[in-house]
């Protein structure tokens, strides 16, 4: 499980593309104003994410190239059956 500032710098890296941008990657700047961190901490969170697989980042300077690979899967609690146990309970 990824730490709480990496898990959501991937969800947007995941989450940015669209029709409006296609492929394309946030910049630095972005980056920084949709996570609240400054570059160096951005540039901490992504190597941390290349170095666990989730992305590759072949050209550190720029964001343009990062490719992600996987995603992290959450995980769900089971479904209740019915709710008389969260009256009951809870």
């Amino acid at each position: 499980m990824l730490p709480d500032s990496e898990r959501k710098l991937l969800r947007i890296l995941i989450n940015y593309p669209s029709p409006v941008h296609a492929s394309r990657m946030p910049d630095f700047k972005r980056l920084e104003t949709m996570t609240g961190r400054r570059r160096p901490d951005i540039v901490r969170g992504l190597e941390y994410l290349e170095a666990e697989g989730y992305i590759i980042w072949p050209d550190k300077s720029t964001t343009e190239g990062i490719q992600i690979i996987k995603s992290e899967v959450l995980e769900k609690s089971p479904p209740r059956q019915n709710n008389t146990d969260y009256w009951t309970n809870y």
